[in-house]
């Protein structure tokens, strides 16, 4: 019998190969006896049991699609008719996890966008091997170009000669707008470079430009002013670190407020500040300075704080103020207690000089004064001597405090306390002394030298 000849193609699969079963008790990619564990989605456990044959399947086809499936998979041998996942689902084909990374959706996505790149550098190619007829450029496109930096289109019947072409003159004109702070310039220039743009300009515009960045003065620090620099800084940490100090306050500093200080001492200094302080900068530099605190952004405010108090804040945020303040009082109170309880003073029968004030504790009178007149440091100084209402309100709490009150006790406004704890004169109704000498000598009680003219 004659041979029949056939062209062969290195696409296709060989002739040997066509007509062989699939043996699906293997890997059905590499149809081959390894150790490795084969996959089979349709044993699956997932509520997406068998999703995997749809993917396996809609891989190959894109694979072959773009002629990039290797000639040991044949297609044909994984359809009955009714289609690839079918026949996979049916027959509960499995595969190893290493054949099945050959073909993943990474490498497919990968493979047509490398095939569609070579593509198109063949259809650039056939374009640039054409035929190319020059057309002269009419009046209308001429009169569209505009100037780079006046906008102004070239005179009628002429057009821009001028044309970057090189990084040098991007460069210069670049230094050039950072100089004079030309804003539509460097709008103009954030674009991209010249010679991407194609820009074209008028020789006197950028003439122009040059003459104006010349005349322009750099400032330049000297080493004084380098100095007022660096001492204004200092004195604007020094700032922070005291009012860090407060232990009590969680500070919070506003960016544009140290910005302000910091410009304001330099002024004093006769510091010539050209155009105004940087933020960023004065920020970073602060940040350095103290590791420990962050910038947040509120609004268009930047605020510094530290990292504790940051926790503390949201904390605070969190708590009731209602229970922070009955916290509060009662921390006063058991301070000022502490300090009551401690103090024993017994009346030696005479009144010395300053006794009121030793009568009683320093906390004690403290919190009175605070209460009557406030916590304000100008009223406290104005004044050496303390006031006569404080000492009286002090003596009567002093007088009428108890360590711990009695469970029988019954009637509120008795109050029992111990004999260390009494008046320095009796206050009781008994045994007083209505006569007249009894008055004249600041007493009341019935044991005053009246020579029983109380009776009368």
């Amino acid at each position: 019998m004659a041979k029949v000849y056939k062209v062969v193609d290195p696409l296709q699969p060989g002739t040997s190969t066509q007509g062989l079963e699939t043996d699906w008790s293997k890997c059905v990619l590499c149809q081959e006896d390894t150790s490795e564990v084969l996959h089979c989605p349709a044993e699956s456990t997932r509520a997406t049991q068998g999703a995997g044959y749809k993917t396996v399947a809609e891989l190959l086809v894109g694979f072959d699609r773009i002629g990039c499936l290797p000639n040991s998979i044949n297609l044909s041998r994984l359809d009955d008719g009714n289609g690839i996942e079918e026949t996979l689902q049916r027959h509960k084909a499995k595969w190893h996890d290493s054949c099945s990374l050959l073909y993943n959706r990474t490498k497919l996505q990968r493979t047509e966008k490398r095939k569609k790149h070579q593509e198109d550098a063949a259809d650039d190619s056939a374009d640039s091997s054409r035929k190319v007829t020059r057309k002269s450029a009419g009046k209308k496109s001429a009169s569209a170009e505009t100037c780079f930096f006046c906008d102004k289109p070239a005179p009628d019947g002429e057009s821009l000669t001028r044309k970057a072409s090189t990084f040098g003159l991007d460069i210069n004109i670049r230094k050039a707008a950072m100089k004079l702070q030309d804003k539509s310039l460097l709008a103009k220039l954030s674009v991209g470079d010249l010679i991407a743009q194609k820009a074209r300009y008028h020789l006197p515009c950028l003439l122009s430009l040059y003459n104006r960045a010349r005349e322009t003065k750099t400032y330049e620090e000297s080493g004084r002013d380098k100095m007022n620099h660096g001492l204004a800084f200092a004195e604007l940490v020094s700032y922070i670190e005291d009012t860090r100090m407060d232990s009590l306050v969680a500070p919070i500093f506003k960016l544009s407020d140290l910005v302000d200080l910091y410009t304001t001492r330099l002024e004093q200094l006769l510091t010539d500040v050209a155009g105004r302080v940087h933020s960023t900068d004065l920020k970073k530099r602060v940040l350095a300075y103290f590791p420990d605190m962050e910038a947040h952004k509120q609004g268009r405010d930047v605020v510094l704080i530290s990292h504790e108090d940051v926790g503390q804040a949201l904390r605070k945020a969190c708590e009731h103020d209602a229970d922070g303040n009955a916290v509060h009082l009662a921390g006063a109170a058991n301070i000022v207690r502490r300090d009551m309880f401690k103090m024993k003073n017994q009346f030696g029968g005479s009144f010395e000089p300053n006794s009121q004030e030793d009568s009683v504790p320093v906390s004690l009178l403290a919190l009175v004064v605070m209460v009557l007149n406030g916590p304000n440091i100008k009223a406290q100084s104005s004044s050496s001597t303390m006031p006569q209402p404080v000492l009286t309100i002090s003596q009567l709490l002093m007088s009428n405090s108890m360590v711990r009150r009695r469970e029988n006790q019954q009637a509120p406004c008795t109050t029992r306390h111990n004999q260390g704890r009494e008046t320095p004169l009796r206050t009781r109704n008994r045994g007083l002394c209505k006569c007249q000498k009894a008055a004249l000598q600041c007493t009341v009680y019935a044991r005053c030298q009246c020579g029983g003219q109380c009776s009368e």
